[in-house]
């Protein structure tokens, strides 16, 4: 009985092997980078990338483009182009070109997320100009999908980028109450630089939030674990700079007639690293932390109102007044939005003024 249930068993493996579809590494096209340019009309441009591994261990990079109306037509046209099947298992960035993200990008996206090799962690992001011109560049020996990958990567866990990946995009995206963003990336002299961060309403690119006004935006919609500002003193032509920066945010909503009012609070802790004033004692701590207080304070509140004027909400201020109010009138919030009040408030530590921490 013993070796008949041990046959049944093993016939069964053999069976459900047998219908795997067989992939060998050497027989396909891996592409690591996907980005789309608006055309005309409806039709887009896909471009991949497939990373060629040289012998002496470099990665060099080959072009496939096609124009067709959707992403799964474009890959289709695609295969035409390749002498090997193209898959998409180990794709690490996709990037829209800020026209298409005008137009509109969720149904590309509903087609990523719906693809069950892809990835969550799928780093998502907008160009500035021709994402085709980007994906044909040569950026050294670590291939265009890494090099592209660790850029984002990087200035998001110690630079001023808010998290973001596909799985971060559909969280924002179908959150009602919060509207989502994507880094802004531009090809200058040669080289993909972040020049900013775009916010999403309803799948299409709604406003702009530039570098000079990353730092605060990260605050707001996310936390610094490593973070650096520098800041000029009032009425001084002195400059301090907070380097090792760690934030947190917290909103708290009062109701008042039956319209909601945000108190949004912001901690930062951070050491001294650049004075230009020369020595740092207690009294000169004291004075940085209430001009970085008003600093913040300032400007996270220019950067607010910008939101309300365009009628976006990425830091999610109606996200937390639904989740503090049982049957919440969303019809109601999206005429209340661009008037409401928000008063922000901040708090700031200089933990510590030496080299080292």
């Amino acid at each position: 009985m013993l070796l008949r249930k041990c046959s049944i068993f093993t016939f069964c493996i053999f069976l459900l092997t047998g219908c795997l579809e067989k992939e060998i590494v050497d027989d396909i096209n891996i592409e690591s980078v996907e980005g789309f340019d608006l055309v005309e009309g409806d039709d887009v441009m896909g471009t991949f990338v497939i990373p060629i591994y040289q012998a002496d261990k470099s990665i060099s990079n080959e072009t496939f483009s096609a124009v067709a109306n959707m992403n799964r037509n474009l890959l289709s046209e695609l295969q035409k182009k390749s002498s090997a099947p193209i898959v998409n298992g180990s794709l690490e960035v996709v990037l829209f070109n800020n026209e298409l993200a005008e137009k509109g990008i969720v149904k590309l996206i509903d087609a990523l997320q719906r693809d069950a090799s892809i990835g969550t962690g799928l780093y998502l992001s907008v160009v500035d100009g021709q994402v085709k011109e980007i994906l044909e560049g040569n950026y050294g020996t670590e291939g265009t999908g890494n090099y592209l990958a660790n850029l984002l990567k990087h200035n998001i866990e110690r630079r001023d980028v808010p998290t973001t990946n596909l799985h971060v995009f559909l969280s924002d995206f179908y959150q009602k109450g919060k509207d989502p963003n994507l880094p802004y990336l531009k090809l200058v002299d040669g080289k993909v630089m972040i020049i900013g961060a775009v916010v999403m309403k309803k799948g299409k690119l709604a406003t702009i939030v530039p570098n000079e006004q990353l730092f605060y935006f990260k605050f707001l919609v996310d936390d610094y674990t490593d973070g650096a500002l520098t800041i000029k003193l009032p009425n001084k032509e002195e400059y301090v700079a907070l380097r090792s920066i760690k934030t947190k945010r917290k909103v708290e909503v009062k109701w008042k007639n039956g319209e909601p009012q945000f108190h949004v609070h912001l901690k930062m802790d951070g050491l001294v690293r650049e004075y230009s004033g020369g020595k740092v004692d207690p009294k000169k701590i004291k004075e940085f932390q209430k001009a970085f207080e008003k600093d913040l304070e300032k400007k996270s509140s220019e950067l607010i109102i910008s939101f309300q004027k365009e009628n976006v909400d990425p830091v999610g201020f109606g996200y937390e007044a639904k989740s503090r109010k049982r049957g919440f009138d969303f019809k109601k919030w999206e005429e209340q939005y661009p008037n409401v009040k928000i008063i922000v408030t901040s708090e700031v530590r200089i933990i510590g003024t030496g080299i080292t921490e």
